[in-house]
Parts: structure tokens; C-alpha cells; sequence
């Protein structure tokens, strides 16, 4: 068995590249919530598709989870800020961490951000929605959206 990363190879368990990350997966586990570790995912970057791994991509939820673990660094905090920065331009949401959001309650926090990029969007769908009448702005609202 290979060791890599934070945790073993074995089968399906990736190897995580921090422990962050484990703790991550572990929060993602325990809350039910699919994930896909380093998916590949196509990007428009100064006007070239990319392909990046962001490190968790939630599949029921059509979203991404980042981790950006080395602050301390200018280099890579301004890599990761473009990366956030493409992210928003290419339309793609997520939850955004660093090691300052992996602290106190951090568990509930990452949830309440998942929870929040679900509920505006599901926000958007109802205005959207609501430009017209009768059975389709009363689902919304019974949903207790766009109210």
C-alpha cells in the first residue's frame, strides 16, 4: 500500500494533500454530502479553457469546496484569489476556506455556507420565477423562497 498525502491509497480513498483536507472529506462524510476529490474541471482563463482540480466538487449540489492552505505565502495568495476571481467569472460557486476558516465552529460554518450558495440560488430561480403568475409564484412561496 503507497502512502501519499494525509491518508493511505486504498480502493476509492484518495489521498488527501493536507490534513485539512482530511478534516474536510470527514465533515462531508459525516453531513452526508457527496464529493468528488481533485475532479476536473473546465475553466475559461484568460480566454483559455483550463482544466482544474478544485479540491472537492459536491455533485448533488453543482458546486465546489477550496481549500487554500498556504496564506502566509503572497504567491499563492494571489493565485488563489485569480482562482476565486475565474471561479466567479465562469459562473461556477463554491465555498472558498482557509486555514482562519477551519477554526472554532468551523464544521457549522462550512455547512451555513453550502446551505447559503443553495438557498441564493434557489433565490434566483424563484425571481426568475416570479416574473410570471398563479401556480408557479405560489410554489415558491409556499417553499418559503422569494418571499
Amino acid at each position: 500500500m503507497k502512502e501519499r498525502g494525509y491518508q493511505k491509497e486504498v480502493d476509492e480513498t484518495p489521498a488527501y494533500r493536507s490534513k485539512a483536507e482530511v478534516q474536510i472529506a470527514r465533515l462531508l462524510d459525516r453531513e452526508g454530502i457527496a464529493f468528488r476529490y481533485e475532479h476536473p474541471l473546465a475553466v475559461v482563463d484568460r480566454k483559455r479553457t483550463r482544466i482544474w482540480y478544485p479540491d472537492f466538487y459536491l455533485p448533488e449540489y453543482g458546486m465546489i469546496i477550496e481549500y487554500f492552505g498556504m496564506n502566509d505565502d503572497p504567491g499563492y495568495r494571489e493565485r488563489a484569489e485569480h482562482k476565486m476571481q475565474v471561479y466567479r467569472e465562469t459562473g461556477i460557486e463554491g465555498v472558498f476556506l482557509t486555514e482562519e476558516s477551519l477554526r472554532g465552529d468551523w464544521p457549522a460554518r462550512v455547512v451555513g455556507q453550502i446551505e447559503g450558495v443553495l438557498r441564493e440560488r434557489m433565490d434566483r430561480f424563484c425571481r426568475f420565477r416570479q416574473r410570471g403568475v398563479g401556480e408557479r409564484k405560489t410554489r415558491c412561496l409556499r417553499a418559503g423562497v422569494g418571499s
